[in-house]
């Protein structure tokens, strides 16, 4: 075996396990919370042995995404089911988030099928308990990777909350 054959061989073997533990559709947060659109079992298992006790799934039935309860229990996880919908696409729904968030053990897993439900919810939920400005949670935000379509409910939510919730709360 050659000198570069050897090198091209380590090679393989590190993005192996590089690609056997990379989860594109996780992304942390904080420490104890992360988002993402992950259903594969497989997966969820992963992530579970990686600390995270406790899914919050915020896809609705119409989806076709969403998480069977009690595979998720089998496979050791606190699971709460939190549809987010544009029809609910409400304060309620996000101190709902909020709570189960807080009450749930740490390391917390937060998806929906895209991961942007998910990603926006949760960075609210920060904003509220971090004070944060409009242009910190543009910040963080845009660090996710996460893109809104033109006229996204969701972007619009996140707006009025820093317009118009924010404004009341100070």
């Amino acid at each position: 075996m050659t000198l570069y054959s050897s090198i091209e061989f380590i090679i393989k073997i590190v993005n192996a396990n590089i690609n056997k533990h990379y989860h594109p559709m996780l992304k942390n947060i904080k420490e104890h919370l992360a988002v993402g659109s992950i259903a594969d079992l497989d997966k969820l298992q992963e992530i579970h042995q990686q600390g995270y006790h406790t899914i919050i799934d915020l896809c609705t039935e119409k989806e076709g995404n969403l998480l069977d309860e009690k595979a998720m229990t089998d496979l050791g996880f606190k699971h709460f089911h939190i549809p987010v919908s544009v029809q609910n696409l409400n304060m309620d729904t996000l101190n709902k988030i909020q709570e189960a968030i807080n009450c749930a053990s740490q390391y917390v897993y937060i998806r929906c099928a895209s991961g942007l439900r998910a990603g926006v919810m949760t960075l609210l939920t920060i904003a509220d308990e971090e004070n944060w400005t409009q242009e910190q949670y543009q910040e963080e935000f845009n660090k996710l990777g996460l893109q809104h379509k033109p006229d996204c409910p969701l972007e619009n939510f996140a707006q009025n909350y820093f317009t118009h919730h924010k404004e009341k709360k100070s």
